[in-house]
């Protein structure tokens, strides 16, 4: 996030995709897969939804027990005001993910927010 906000687009993707390599070959498929979720969000923060939306659901058909290709869906359905399909993944989501998950509190609020804040407020508060 530092490196987009600073401009430094082309590295993030740089650095990514080298991680996401080395994660490959070494056979680290959690971290690979973390990595591919942070290049999908990337894309997301680049304003690219589609990309994004297209990498979400190849993460998804990969793994559909993952609750956060889900969230992250919901997210950018919401930004483009296409709330059954946002309502949908958000449901998704909320089945998927654990009780006990650590940062569950917090992704409810971004839940939430999603659903009754705004497009401009939601944008605005994803890139702060």
């Amino acid at each position: 996030m530092v490196m987009h906000k600073n401009l430094e687009g082309p590295a993030v993707f740089e650095m990514l995709n080298s991680a996401l390599e080395l994660a490959h070959r070494e056979k680290r498929v959690s971290e690979e897969r973390n990595i591919r979720i942070l290049i999908a969000q990337m894309h997301t923060v680049k304003g690219e939804l589609n990309e994004a939306l297209g990498k979400f659901e190849i993460l998804i058909n990969e793994n559909p027990r993952d609750f956060r290709p889900y969230l992250c869906q919901g997210i950018i359905y919401s930004l483009v005001d296409k709330k059954k399909e946002a309502a949908e993944r958000f449901e998704i989501y909320r089945s998927l993910v654990p009780e006990e998950f650590p940062q569950r509190g917090f992704l409810d609020d971004v839940v939430f927010a999603a659903k009754t804040d705004s497009r401009q407020q939601l944008g605005k508060e994803l890139k702060s």
